[in-house]
């Protein structure tokens, strides 16, 4: 079995000479006020060093591939004992912190490296595409996949002169979402034209058993040429599956109705 007693060690001291250098340009890199202090543990039924995070044991993982956002960080939650630029981050695109990034603050090079949640082993979990898995033995058959799991909605746009559609959206009761869709450059929409939306996994962590139908339910509004707001008639009302696509749906407009939702069966 390779040990990675040695390896998180022998990476511990490398994240003093590398780390990134964004980190003094952007706030969110900070190190808050009273910030806890973590410390790498040696198990011996392991044979590694872990960290203890918020009742969860951590192990190293991965490192970086390519680049990551700053955007991408959503705070800072501490720093390992001893050096309190060797920070701890949570990540925006892993809503449920099943990795958790160190990165020193004082490094010349960008080089994070990716702790995973033990209680993930065997799992197959959302992965952020910017880590790249190491390979180590104690992850074994552990799935990470880095595409997010979606339910789809194609809105056919059958009605003219119109700038954007807005909309919202409620999953089983619960609202979830608002967002838009329209051109770059702020046209009028093209009859015929489908615009998808997306109705992503992590969205529906913790509301949802994602293996089971789930109801959904959209309401729309539209932006016309001239810049008003005009309600959509009508409300979307499905059971929908991750992986569903339905594109029945269309926006129309009569002079009695005026803008309104038809579902084309």
């Amino acid at each position: 079995m390779r040990s990675k007693g040695i390896t998180v060690l022998i990476l511990s001291g490398a994240l003093l000479m590398s780390g990134c250098s964004m980190i003094k340009e952007d706030p969110v890199y900070e190190l808050p006020s009273g910030a806890p202090e973590y410390t790498q543990k040696y198990f011996e039924d392991q044979d590694e060093y872990l960290l203890e995070i918020n009742g969860r044991t951590y192990s190293y993982f991965g490192t970086l591939k390519n680049r990551i956002k700053s955007d991408s960080v959503c705070e800072c939650i501490g720093y390992m004992e001893g050096d309190e630029n060797a920070r701890l981050y949570t990540l925006m695109e892993d809503p449920l912190d099943n990795y958790i990034m160190i990165r020193n603050a004082e490094g010349i090079m960008e080089q994070p490296a990716f702790y995973r949640a033990m209680d993930t082993r065997n799992k197959d979990i959302l992965t952020p595409s910017y880590i790249e898995s190491l390979g180590y033995e104690c992850w074994g058959s552990s799935g990470l996949h880095y595409e997010e799991q979606k339910a789809s909605v194609g809105v056919v746009c059958n009605a003219g002169k119109i700038r954007e559609i807005e909309y919202s959206v409620e999953i089983n009761g619960i609202w979830i979402e608002e967002g838009g869709t329209r051109y770059g450059n702020f046209k009028e929409l093209k009859l015929k034209d489908v615009f998808i939306i997306d109705i992503v996994e992590n969205r529906l962590i913790d509301k949802v058993d994602m293996t089971k139908p789930f109801n959904v339910e959209m309401i729309f509004k539209v932006i016309t040429v001239d810049g008003e707001e005009k309600e959509v008639s009508g409300v979307f009302n499905h059971d929908m599956m991750m992986g569903g696509y339905l594109n029945n749906l269309e926006i129309r407009y009569d002079d009695s109705t005026g803008y309104y939702l038809y579902e084309n069966y």
